[in-house]
């Protein structure tokens, strides 16, 4: 039986691109739940420290987010084939997809809203669906309301923006970022919207990860694909850019303590795809920031220096006295550090953990495909990333 954590729930490890990428439970757990583009994959711990894949669900399915409920009640976001649900802590599934009118899903959440469970999911074209007894969903129409979504974008064809992130705030706040062209915010759980100006072009706000902590409600960090980290301290009526991770210049997966706000870590690569493409490497890293992303230093203890994957996932489990840092790439090693950063091994391979293509596009020896090589980046991102020295 897997272990329980002091609010009832399985203590589990979520570690996919789109889902949970924070857990805290009363000790490290010995299990995993990976989403990966070729399903479900359930790892466990053995005594002496080892991995290994002890299960495999929804093969052939590509599980771009893993997200669960306090209760253990698990949900995946998949592309293509919707949503599933797990009672059984990842070994069976079944698919919940009643009310679901895109079946595209990039991220999934269950977040807590007054009290309240509720469970979200985000799609490609960018559409927000909610559930509050995991089985039907209701369209959020209000995301499809806003004021710049005729900006909305996707650099690979068909160039469709989608549904990135979502995150709760305060128990009440939800935030929505879009990939690419807005981070938004509700008051009422998602029934009506407003825009945060992160950027004055829509085009350059390109959302991968928001990390907002109870305990300094007014700052929020956020990894942006096209213009690097930015920081707001009023709540997200003013934003600042950087500083940059050494090296780092696309910044995706982007955790933070749960305990201590100012402990961060982020990863990403040298570049973006129209540079990794043709050199097939992303040259990808992970740096962290013990200052609330004032300053970052980058890790390199145990991780690759110069590889072709990506990291595309990452998830922080912490417990009273410690915690841990798992990082996925696209070519599915999964990375682990237990003493905060310093040390890295690689401990397990699964499926590829990539968001969208990506795996796909960085594969070895690949032949040119033009539904990923075909990028096309408007606005003042595309001068910035064709003049880039990388």
């Amino acid at each position: 039986m897997l272990a329980r954590d002091k609010n009832g729930g399985s203590n589990l490890i979520r570690l996919s691109p789109g889902g949970d990428y924070v857990q805290r439970g009363a000790g490290p757990s010995d299990t995993m739940i990976a989403g990966t583009a070729d399903g479900i994959y359930v790892l466990q711990r053995s005594a002496k420290g080892e991995w290994a894949v002890m299960h495999r669900a929804l093969q052939g399915c590509f599980v771009s987010a893993v997200t669960a409920c306090e209760d253990g009640t698990l949900f995946a976001g998949t592309h293509g084939v919707g949503m599933a649900r797990s009672d059984d802590q990842g070994r069976t599934w079944r698919w919940i997809n009643q009310g679901l009118a895109q079946f595209d899903v990039w991220a999934a959440r269950v977040v807590k809203l007054n009290g309240r469970e509720r469970i979200y999911a985000g799609t490609m074209p960018a559409h927000l669906f909610v559930s509050d007894d995991g089985e039907s969903w209701r369209e959020l129409t209000a995301l499809r309301q806003a004021p710049s979504i005729s900006q909305w974008f996707f650099p690979p064809p068909p160039h469709l923006g989608h549904v990135k992130e979502i995150v709760g705030h305060e128990g009440r706040r939800l935030m929505v970022g879009i990939e690419v062209g807005a981070l938004l915010v509700s008051d009422d759980a998602g029934e009506t919207f407003s825009e945060l100006p992160v950027d004055p072009d829509p085009r350059d706000c390109d959302l991968h990860h928001i990390a907002v902590h109870p305990a300094m409600p007014d700052r929020i960090i956020i990894s942006n694909g096209l213009a690097g980290m930015m920081t707001s301290e009023d709540r997200g009526r003013t934003w600042r850019r950087g500083p940059a991770p050494p090296g780092l210049d696309y910044p995706d997966p982007l955790v933070m303590h749960p305990d201590d706000p100012n402990v961060l870590f982020v990863a990403g690569a040298v570049g973006w795809p129209s540079h990794w493409y043709p050199i097939n490497r992303s040259r990808t890293k992970i740096a962290r920031s013990r200052d609330g992303a004032k300053n970052w230093e980058r890790l390199l203890g145990g991780l690759p220096d110069g590889q072709r994957a990506i990291f595309s996932a990452m998830t922080l489990e912490a417990w009273d006295g410690g915690f841990a840092v798992y990082a996925g790439d696209t070519d599915g090693q999964i990375f682990e550090s237990r003493d905060g950063g310093d040390r890295w091994h690689m401990i397990v391979e699964v499926g590829p953990m990539s968001k969208g293509d990506f795996y796909r596009g960085l594969a070895k020896n690949r032949p040119p495909m033009a539904n990923i090589d075909d990028l096309k980046i408007p606005g003042p991102a595309a001068a910035r990333i064709a003049k880039a020295e990388v």
